[in-house]
């Protein structure tokens, strides 16, 4: 999974404001989605309507999201339309192409040479919008637990490298750029724990999409073992003590303002 790199309040408000994303200071994204855009990755499917922009009209359309560095520094929205015909990045071949299309391969390592420095690059497919995604490896980390089992230096060294890696409980996880999630999984919900500012986080991932074989997708199950139990008993705590924190600088705002609106995280304020 892509470990987050900005903060809400860097999200480009008015690109998505132009898109029927944001009204006001509010977001109208799923809590999952946004966390892909901070985390560098992309959204799921997100329906657009009454769209005008260049002079083009459109009446609705699918679309992923995702943000880069634009040239000031500050993310921009890339939007990613459902494509008829994909176009093979010049660093993959047609068989290479062909076996991610098809689902024979889940993704194909590459290294390559950009601007006198070596990159390594994970190459995917997105059956959703019909376009190859690329993902520069140094971007993904592995988390350090997944529903309460320490992943090895291995493991994580495979993770990082675009590998599937199995756990002691039987639970099979792969990065994946393509996936809102950041991960796919033989399992359809984990609780995962990610290094974040200096802290442990827990992060509370369902509707995982399933792992991709030599033989198609991977059966997933929606077992929760005593582990997932745990580790989800430390993501409310946690939940809660945010929510806390949230609940007390509310109280602090609301001594200084009577407005009342919706901040980036859905509260009221």
């Amino acid at each position: 999974m892509n470990t987050v790199i900005l903060n809400e309040k860097d999200l480009p408000m008015e690109q998505l404001r132009e898109i029927g994303l944001a009204r006001g200071e509010e977001l109208l994204i799923d809590r999952k989605d946004i966390h892909a855009l901070l985390s560098g990755g992309r959204t799921n499917l997100i329906k657009l309507h009454d769209i005008s922009r260049s002079g083009i009209e459109i009446k609705e359309m699918e679309v992923k999201l995702s943000l880069v560095r634009g040239v000031s520094g500050k993310p921009d929205l890339l939007v990613h339309p459902v494509y008829k015909q994909s176009l093979n990045p010049s660093y993959i071949n047609q068989t290479e192409a062909d076996q991610l299309i098809l689902g024979e391969k889940a993704n194909i390592l590459k290294e390559v040479d950009r601007d006198g420095e070596k990159k390594s690059l994970l190459v995917e497919y997105d059956w959703d919008t019909k376009e190859f995604v690329v993902t520069d490896m140094m971007r993904v980390k592995a988390p350090e637990k997944v529903n309460g089992i320490a992943l090895s230096p291995y493991q994580k060294e495979r993770y990082s490298a675009g590998r599937q890696i199995e756990l002691e409980d039987g639970t099979l996880i792969q990065a994946s750029s393509t996936s809102a999630e950041g991960m796919r999984s033989n399992r359809l919900a984990l609780v995962v724990s990610v290094l974040m500012d200096g802290g442990i986080s827990y992060l509370l991932l369902t509707g995982l999409k399933a792992l991709i074989g030599d033989k198609g997708m991977f059966a997933q199950t929606n077992e929760k073992n005593n582990g997932y139990k745990e580790a989800f008993k430390e993501y409310e705590k946690q939940q809660m003590s945010r929510l806390g924190d949230m609940l007390t600088d509310e109280k602090i705002s609301a001594g200084t303002s009577h407005s009342r609106g919706y901040t980036r995280s859905g509260m009221s304020r």
